[in-house]
């Protein structure tokens, strides 16, 4: 077996290094950009925890920050995020797509943080679409079923300062409430 490894990997790396196999970088114009072709779509979800030690906005001489700013799912105590079924979520990434199953209800969503697909508008041109998960919906049906209404589990908060006075801390946690597209198209 270890024979086979060793055989396959020389032969991956005879093959990368081989002179058919290298690419080059090439300059695109507009023609040639805009005949390029693809996948119509793709979903992102990211789950993301962060600690940011200061973003600040400095305007002739004064200055506004947050400091000490995190984001998380805000799980931090065990009361913080209940799971629906009893429990709690742990602390953790900041979950910005939404996932839910609930096999006795029938109920299994998976909902992307963003979405991009290619349209085609009113105009017959093409445009770039991004759609926001339309959380909005999903809850008013949740809740017209019995369920309760599910959150995008985030939390960003730091400690608010206009230039070294502190005037508290800012948390931002929990939406439950989302829907909504951008479009993006060429002149």
């Amino acid at each position: 077996m270890l024979q086979l490894r060793t055989l396959l990997s020389a032969a991956c790396l005879a093959m990368l290094s081989s002179g058919a196999t290298q690419a080059a970088l090439v300059d695109l114009d507009n023609q040639t950009l805009g005949n390029i072709t693809g996948q119509a779509g793709i979903s992102i979800r990211a789950d993301v925890q962060a600690q940011i030690g200061q973003v600040s906005w400095i305007d002739d001489g004064g200055s506004l920050s947050l400091r000490n700013v995190r984001i998380d799912n805000g799980c931090v105590n065990a009361g913080d995020c209940p799971n629906g079924s009893g429990g709690f979520f742990a602390y953790g990434p900041a979950q910005l797509g939404l996932s839910l199953s609930l096999p006795a209800f029938g109920v299994h969503i998976n909902v992307p943080t963003l979405k991009v697909d290619v349209i085609t508008g009113s105009n017959g041109q093409q445009q770039l679409q991004f759609t926001l998960p339309d959380l909005t919906g999903i809850n008013e049906q949740l809740m017209a079923g019995g369920i309760p209404a599910q959150r995008i589990r985030v939390r960003v908060a730091g400690d608010m300062y206009v230039g070294d006075s502190r005037l508290g801390s800012l948390v931002i946690r929990d939406i439950t409430s989302l829907r909504g597209n951008i479009r993006v198209w060429g002149h």
